[in-house]
């Protein structure tokens, strides 16, 4: 599970859904799946490694031949909990399609994944 700290999350909403202690800082979004930027880690017994690793490494003893047939060899979908203490914009996600080819555009026109002005930040969670 990987947080995002975002100013509009909660202090203490996601500390008492997990069971862990308040950092005393902003906790908006634990991320669950294999996005590259926060994939989760699973330990199968020799350390924890990332999902997004093992689903590379493997596709379809992890997600399965009827998952990996449908969707490919990436997990169909990114788990999130949302904790808004404060209003927070709405978001629309854009096709696959479109997120490949709009952050397609952005890496070749050299627009670093952690610019403000950035629009794509990754190729897609969302099959069409």
């Amino acid at each position: 599970m990987s947080d995002k700290p975002y100013a509009w999350g909660s202090v203490t909403a996601i500390p008492e859904l997990t069971g862990t202690a308040p950092t005393g800082a902003p906790q908006a979004e634990p991320w669950m799946g294999a996005h590259p930027s926060a994939p989760s880690c699973l330990d199968e017994g020799d350390g924890p490694r990332p999902l997004d690793r093992l689903i590379a490494e493997d596709p379809e003893a992890e997600l399965g031949p009827a998952t990996l047939e449908r969707f490919g060899p990436e997990l169909p979908f990114l788990f999130k909990v949302l904790a808004a203490e404060r209003a927070l914009s709405l978001q629309v996600h854009p096709t696959r399609t479109q997120a490949r080819t709009g952050f397609a555009a952005e890496e070749a026109r050299g627009i670093p994944l952690n610019a403000p002005h950035r629009t794509f930040k990754d190729t897609g969670t969302i099959p069409n």
